[in-house]
């Protein structure tokens, strides 16, 4: 359960929540919506308790349990803790595991009174195990990771060698072992296929705890949530019922309260030209205008606020220099992180001015592939050349791009010598520019995709790299997004398992990962980006 009263929550000088009061109890499900930047994420993570708010309180009690949407690695016991493991470790069985496991190896390299007390040990350890539940459990884990996309084969795969999608998955896969009293869940279907959406959304209909969400996945917000937070203006204003009847009931309050306001400044209107008439003539008229303005002052206290409709985002790709007519090539290309292979003799021939997607199930190294391509990594076999007059723009999902402890201009300035007025003007059209001297780091993930593709626009390449570009980004944002790759004519290389977006940016071509098989594209390949 979560008790919150008369919160304020402030980054810099900037106020983004004030006097906010709710409580989220058993049985309750809200998402919580609002812009790119109004300040969901850092809500969330005050209620989670990792920032103190500047005034108010928060109550918490029971088990919580909070998925963030950035896919950093967290806090490990060890380095090569495997998924299963960091899984397990939510109902404190995880450890145990590894405990087990590391004395079935002692008892085989040991031998005569040692190798005796190591099968001693390793049976009180079973005994420990089976009584908290611990096979029952396991299987119950390995459910749970199989119905988010997680296989066997990444269930064992340490976590520090895995994509920021796979670590994710993990992520959400302890949360909801977890089995907390109150889940906070912050944009939970990125990285899902639609398999892996509709377990989630079926999950959360039969939670019987607490449950808010962010999320910019409609369908989610719809079938899952009884109810809906809407953070805007610094203000949280609460609806009953789901996301669609919330979008209804918003535009009535909107209208309703635009009524008001207008009758307000007709009244208002009136009584100061009935004012003006009466100053100056008799003293009984006199007071009477004196009683107006009274009346006046009280009604101008009492005004009807009419929350603005919002700025949109602005995104142009300025049209770059041409390149030569094959602008990016690799040729044999591997790729391998210890033991587990990720691809092999894979190979990449795009043409100026295409469109090309890389597709794969999760964990066939398609981010790794773009990654390799724009020389973030070095592949173990095969080449990469870069083509005549080709520049070369990589977004990565992971906002690699994106550090902490350097202000949002500062990000600008680092990849362009244009003046700090031009940079500013681009800040604008993403709707940074309230943010400019704020640390990049404590950016939403909408506005971390915003401020990376500022600095992809800046650099002008003729070649994009874009990984899950419309990861975190509001359904205005993503519409200005594919209007601006639309209109730009270098070549753009894809990956995203968002197929409205690929349906929208029509591509020419797909490479199949991992074995690197190229296909023309058509609609009947959209249920595989599904699966993607």
């Amino acid at each position: 359960m979560l008790i919150v009263r008369d919160l304020r929550i402030e980054v810099g000088p900037r106020v983004l929540l004030d006097g906010a009061s709710f409580t989220l109890q058993a049985g309750d499900k809200v998402g919580l919506v609002g812009r790119n930047g109004a300040g969901k994420t850092t809500l969330m993570r005050t209620l989670v308790g990792f920032q103190p708010p500047a005034d108010g309180s928060i109550i918490r009690s029971g088990n919580l349990g909070y998925f963030s949407q950035e896919a950093a690695l967290p806090d490990l016991e060890r380095p090569d803790m495997t998924a299963l493991e960091r899984i397990l470790a939510a109902r404190e069985i995880g450890s145990l595991l590894r405990r087990i496991e590391e004395t079935r190896r002692k008892i085989e390299r040991l031998d005569g009174e040692a190798r005796d007390l190591a099968i001693k040990r390793f049976s009180r350890q079973q005994d420990e195990f089976e009584a908290k539940g611990g096979f029952p459990a396991e299987a119950e884990a390995k459910r749970t990771a199989a119905a988010l996309g997680i296989g066997n084969d990444e269930l064992i795969q340490p976590i520090a060698t895995m994509s920021g999608g796979q670590r994710r998955r993990t992520e959400l896969a302890r949360i909801l072992f977890a089995e907390s009293d109150t889940m906070l869940l912050d944009e939970p279907t990125n990285h899902l296929d639609m398999d892996a959406k509709g377990w989630l959304m079926d999950y959360l209909a039969s939670y019987r705890g607490a449950l808010l969400v962010v999320s910019h996945d409609l369908p989610l917000l719809d079938e899952s949530i009884t109810s809906v937070l809407s953070l805007d203006s610094a203000s949280l204003d609460a609806y009953r019922g789901n996301y669609s009847h919330f979008i209804t009931e918003r535009e009535r309050r909107r209208i309703q309260k635009e009524r008001e306001r207008k009758q307000q400044d007709t009244k208002i209107a009136q009584l100061e030209f009935t004012i003006n008439r009466f100053k100056g003539k008799t003293e009984k008229m006199a007071r009477k205008a004196k009683v107006m303005e009274t009346r006046v002052d009280r009604i101008k206290r009492e005004l009807v606020e009419v929350g603005n409709r919002g700025k949109n985002v602005s995104v142009r790709f300025p049209q770059p220099e041409p390149s030569g007519r094959t602008p990016l090539k690799a040729d044999g290309l591997a790729k391998s992180y210890g033991d587990n292979l990720v691809f092999l003799d894979v190979d990449v021939d795009v043409d100026r001015g295409e469109c090309q997607l890389i597709m794969g199930l999760n964990g066939a190294g398609k981010t790794t592939l773009l990654r390799i391509l724009a020389g973030v990594e070095t592949p173990d076999l095969g080449d990469v050349t870069i083509g005549h007059n080709a520049s070369l723009g990589y977004y990565a999902q992971e906002h690699e791009q994106i550090h902490s402890g350097m202000t949002v201009l500062d990000h600008l300035r680092e990849v362009s010598d244009q003046p700090d007025r031009m940079l500013r003007t681009i800040l604008g059209h993403f709707l940074l520019a309230d943010k400019i001297e704020q640390d990049a780091g404590t950016l939403s993930g909408g506005e971390k995709t915003k401020l990376a593709l500022a600095q992809v626009v800046l650099a002008r390449p003729n070649v994009l790299l874009l990984d899950e570009p419309t990861n975190n980004l509001d359904p205005q944002a993503k519409e200005a997004l594919v209007g601006a790759l639309h209109q730009y004519q270098g070549t753009i290389i894809l990956v995203s398992h968002d197929t409205d977006f690929v349906a929208e940016m029509q591509p020419d071509r797909a490479i199949m990962m991992p074995d690197g098989d190229v296909h023309y594209f058509d609609e009947s390949l959209l249920d595989l980006v599904a699966l993607a």
